[in-house]
């Protein structure tokens, strides 16, 4: 795995190399700024596989360099993980809303350093292998893949806030060693998404999915939070806000705004957008809980709320046509 770490101390510069060769990672090209970084990014004859970004550097910081690294076509699902020691929320939340995958804090354990990029090699090696059986470049966004699978976690434009589904677990897991337990999970599902993705083209899912992505993030925008599409119509979200609102209302407010933007197939034909909401939970991350299982927990929840609906007498959905 071809790795490129990004550090202004030389001392860490030196000792970075020796420790991933430890770990079994010896191939590490290490320079001092994101100027430097850039230029090499932008020259490599080989593309690197992984970054080591540390944050707190002169000129150009990591989270800044993360987010221009990001919109290079090029590197835009290579694994980035912050090297740093910078432990405050708030670098946390702007690393991750820039592109971060993980986040590691200095002085880094060497077993935890090779098992997060283990873990990165783990993620290239399933990449390569969903692209050979697609004929897709394993580094092009899934949403230009010939044939987007409904389980398929692809990539689409959204706010800020949407991050990448492996990312968003790494989040998570930071959150919980900060001591941050305030923190809730809440899962939004779209409804009867089997049947928006038989009928939709690829571009028309996508921008279904965008504009659902668009409406959750702007009513859960004061909450402070990350979200995350899984596939199957399942968003995920993690908020560090102390108090979310009753799933319900939050459910009433997003549908409304999706009504509102009076979505559309190609042909015109209503793409009639609804979600179902389930109950926030506090997350459980313990080593026998973990992450995952704290999703599921979520989703099942987002599931039970869809099943309820079913029974429910559904609400006319009229929409007014101007003169």
């Amino acid at each position: 795995m071809h790795i490129l770490a990004v550090d202004d101390d030389v001392h860490i510069r030196e000792i970075i190399p020796m420790i991933t060769k430890k770990v079994g990672f010896p191939d590490v090209t290490t320079v001092g700024s994101g100027d430097i970084a850039l230029e090499l990014l932008a020259n490599a004859t080989e593309t690197y596989e992984c970054l080591l970004l540390d944050i707190n550097m002169p000129g150009m910081d990591g989270i800044e360099l993360c987010g221009i690294v990001r919109n290079m076509p090029a590197y835009r699902k290579t694994p980035i993980i912050m090297l740093t020691a910078m432990t405050d929320k708030d670098y946390l939340d702007r690393a991750f809303k820039a592109g971060a995958t993980d986040y590691i804090t200095k002085p880094f354990d060497i077993v935890e350093l090779g098992a997060r990029l283990r873990i990165v090699k783990e993620l290239i090696t399933a990449r390569k292998q969903a692209a050979a059986i697609t004929g897709t470049p394993a580094d092009i966004p899934a949403a230009s893949a010939r044939a987007i699978a409904l389980e398929d976690p692809v990539t689409f434009p959204g706010p800020e806030n949407l991050v990448d589904y492996n990312a968003l677990g790494n989040y998570l897991t930071q959150l919980s060693r900060a001591g941050a337990t305030s923190s809730q999970v809440i899962a939004i599902k779209v409804d009867r998404i089997s049947a928006i993705h038989e009928r939709a083209s690829e571009q028309e899912f996508l921008y279904a999915l965008s504009e659902t992505a668009e409406a959750i993030g702007q009513v859960l925008k004061p909450q402070n939070n990350l979200m995350a599409y899984t596939g199957n119509g399942l968003f995920m979200v993690v908020s560090s806000y102390a108090t979310l609102d009753v799933s319900r209302d939050l459910e009433s407010a997003i549908q409304s705004l999706l009504d509102d933007r009076d979505t559309e197939f190609d042909n015109s034909d209503p793409l009639d957008i609804e979600v179902s909401i389930g109950n926030p939970m506090r997350p459980n991350t313990s080593r026998t809980q973990g992450v995952k299982k704290t999703f599921e927990r979520a989703l099942a929840r987002a599931e039970n709320r869809y099943q309820r609906k079913l029974n429910e007498p559904r609400p006319l959905n009229i929409r007014i046509v101007g003169k």
